[in-house]
């Protein structure tokens, strides 16, 4: 059910965020990158394991007419490792999303941030030793930077 709830609000925002869009688009800087990466996780099943694979990591800043800036991000990580203990082998999907949009400099600003992650057990015998993480975090704040609504969902399982 969270999972609904996490794509309903990132629709909301979607749809919010490109219906008051300006036609007019000026200065855009964009970032992208493909960076390899280890490091270790925690498994569902117990024990620690050593990722290593690449991230890539898309960015995008962009001034309408208006002097309205946009900044959306995404990495995408993929990886593969094996458990310290067991030498059991895991494939780890990640991706994290970010948008923000600030309207003039000085007045509020909206802030959203998704990640989804699985950490797989391969050839699994056993199920729920999966890894899953969901996070949603939406935040708007005022002209002071203060913060005026803060909504965040985090879900963490095995599957």
């Amino acid at each position: 059910m969270n999972i609904i709830k996490t794509f309903s609000a990132l629709s909301l925002a979607l749809i919010l965020a490109c219906a008051t869009r300006p036609l007019f688009v000026s200065a855009a800087v964009e970032y992208n990158q493909q960076i390899h990466f280890v490091d270790d996780f925690d498994s569902c099943s117990g024990e620690r394991v050593l990722i290593s694979g690449v991230q890539h990591i898309v960015g995008r800043t962009t001034t309408d007419g208006t002097g309205r800036t946009r900044f959306v991000f995404t990495r995408n990580l993929h990886g593969t490792g094996q458990g310290y203990d067991s030498g059991t082998e895991y494939l780890l999907i990640d991706t994290v999303y970010q948008s923000s949009v600030e309207i003039q400099p000085g007045q509020a600003q909206f802030i959203m941030q998704e990640y989804h992650s699985r950490l797989i057990q391969r050839g699994e015998s056993v199920s729920g030793d999966d890894t899953l993480i969901h996070f949603l975090t939406r935040i708007t704040l005022d002209a002071n930077g203060d913060i005026i609504t803060s909504v965040e969902i985090q879900d963490v399982s095995c599957g």
